[in-house]
């Protein structure tokens, strides 16, 4: 009686072994688990890289230049200036009322503006943000500018895009006032050359054309 009771006791043991130890290896598997044989997902295919940028556009210019308005000594320094190594170039300005077209270099040494008009250290780059400074002397390049008018139109070829803006205000100052070329939140152009135009020797005043984007 005792031994199969004894029987009884061990058989219930082993079977409740055998539920506890499913159980366990149920929980284990979690609901999320995929079952051993079942095959892994594939992985994502990678992202297609962006296209390269475009190349800059190259920058060519006419090469005409009408001295009609100059004085001797601009003539005389721009054709030695011409056998020199040419500076690359920045941007084409235009100013077609004025037939204006003369190359910007970078600087505004005497060996840039002997040759053409030069950007004004510190201001932004053509074909960026900003406001682009300009500078040529007033007894060359700029001394067209002496008919130039409020609304004139005014072109900016630059290696990104030919970009059109119109002259907004003109303006007379002292060489001191380098607020004319401060940074813009937007795009701008900015002429800057020596007035009077016809002054014999070092001229006291400054001569300021500003240019905002063309919004026709």
């Amino acid at each position: 009686m005792n031994c199969v009771s004894h029987s009884n006791s061990t058989t219930r043991v082993v079977a409740l072994t055998l539920v506890l130890a499913v159980t366990l290896a149920s929980c284990g598997r979690g609901a999320n688990t995929p079952p051993a044989d079942k095959a892994a997902a594939p992985a994502p295919a990678p992202a297609t890289p962006p296209p390269p940028s475009p190349p800059p556009r190259e920058l060519s210019w006419s090469g005409k230049v009408n001295m009609k308005l100059w004085s001797s000594i601009r003539v005389k320094t721009y054709k030695a200036a011409l056998k020199r190594e040419t500076p690359p170039t920045l941007a084409i300005l235009r100013i077609p009322r004025l037939k204006l077209e003369v190359p910007v270099y970078d600087g505004t040494t005497d060996a840039v503006l002997d040759l053409a008009a030069g950007r004004i250290e510190d201001t932004a780059l053509p074909g960026t943000k900003g406001n682009v400074g300009i500078a040529a002397h007033r007894d060359g390049f700029f001394r067209v500018l002496k008919d130039i008018k409020q609304g004139d139109a005014l072109v900016l070829d630059t290696p990104v895009a030919t970009e059109q803006y119109r002259v907004e205000w003109i303006k007379i100052t002292v060489p001191e006032d380098v607020s004319v070329i401060d940074p813009t939140p937007d795009r701008a152009v900015t002429l800057v050359g020596c007035y009077p135009f016809y002054f014999k020797g070092s001229a006291p005043q400054r001569f300021i054309v500003r240019a905002v984007p063309d919004q026709k």
